[in-house]
């Protein structure tokens, strides 16, 4: 449990106390023999919330809980409870009497016969507790009620795990998939470059398999492996294709989820435009920090009449992963403007 719902949970049973025995000591009450002459001998309330306490918190903690591996011998040891604390109670009532030397304020059957003075208090204090048996399922209530609640989150956190370790276990083959094919196409054509793009390949690789096994990651690293993956895409692609990238000046020690963006990257670089003049066909790819908001953006021409797809497993793994990871901090927009298809992600960053 957390420190702050211990916190309230102390808090509103303190409250609550502090609220009985503000009744208790404002109010009149008849309650011989603990009685003055101006009212009730407010001590006796104390003493008599101490056994009121003990049943509703005994049954609240350790009965309820375990009802179910108890069975039927719950209900026996609810009944021994309510016995033995009203016994208790009319026993220590009979005791305070003589050590207060008070035997004047009983009734005369009471003066001459300590077991009927016990019993008659016995029978009063039973009825008592088992009110207040009845008022511990309130607190049973808000103690199950904030169970319930750490369980629901507890299964959340396990299912929202195994979402993301499900999406980003299907970012590896598909990234392998493209990687592979870029160098296949380039092996007997260019075989230079081939290699060359082959070991940016490796590299891209290695830290999808071993650096990106945390939740989260530097957005400096992030970004370093964005670079990466452009600078294997210049070699592959030489001057057929205009790059931009644009960086800020500093990011600080922000984190982010791992590879974000490389669906997206992907993407851009599958269907950018391929015409003979090379200066037409563009990626521009921006990073902007402001203010604890991060902006990526990635632009890229396209032929005309190309149809792109929005619904990949690529695309439709980012969707998932920041409706998961950011539900409430983040926006994704895909435009598809003449010529040109643009996709802008923005997130709040944590540090």
């Amino acid at each position: 449990m957390k420190a702050s719902n211990k916190i309230l949970l102390i808090a509103s049973n303190v409250f609550f106390w502090i609220i009985i025995l503000f009744i208790g000591f404002a109010l009149e009450w008849s309650f011989p023999p603990f009685e003055t002459e101006d009212g009730t001998f407010h001590y006796s309330m104390l003493w008599g919330n101490l056994f009121n306490a003990l049943v509703l918190y005994v049954n609240a903690l350790i009965l309820y809980p375990y009802r179910k591996k108890l069975g039927m011998p719950y209900w026996l040891l609810v009944v021994i409870l309510l016995v033995v604390t009203s016994l208790a109670e009319a026993f220590v009532d009979y005791q305070l009497v003589f050590q207060l030397d008070i035997f004047e304020r009983l009734d005369t059957a009471y003066k001459d016969s300590a077991a009927l003075f016990i019993i008659d208090n016995f029978l009063a204090n039973i009825v008592v507790h088992f009110l207040w048996y009845i008022l511990s399922f309130a607190i049973v209530f808000l103690f199950e009620s904030n169970r319930n609640q750490r369980i629901q989150k507890t299964l959340e956190e396990e299912k929202l795990k195994a979402e993301l370790k499900f999406l980003r276990a299907q970012i590896n083959p598909h990234f392998l998939f493209n990687g592979i094919n870029s160098v296949y196409f380039l092996i007997d054509e260019k075989p230079d470059i081939a290699k060359s793009t082959l070991l940016k390949f490796s590299d891209l690789l290695r830290y999808q398999l071993y650096e990106c096994q945390d939740d989260s990651i530097s957005l400096a690293e992030e970004i370093a492996h964005v670079n990466s993956y452009i600078e294997m895409e210049r070699i592959r692609r030489g001057d057929d294709l205009h790059i931009s990238l644009e960086l800020p000046d500093s990011v600080g020690d922000y984190q982010i989820s791992p590879l974000l963006f490389t669906p997206f990257l992907e993407n851009a670089f599958k269907y950018v435009s391929n015409d003979d003049d090379g200066t037409k066909n563009k990626i521009d790819i921006t990073f902007e920090i402001k203010d604890d908001q991060l902006k990526f953006k990635i632009e890229n021409t396209v032929d005309e009449n190309n149809n792109l797809p929005q619904g990949g497993i690529g695309i439709a793994n980012v969707r998932k992963r920041l409706e998961l990871l950011y539900p409430e901090n983040h926006s994704l927009e895909i435009m598809e403007p003449e010529n040109r298809f643009i996709v802008e992600i923005n997130i709040t960053l944590q540090s």
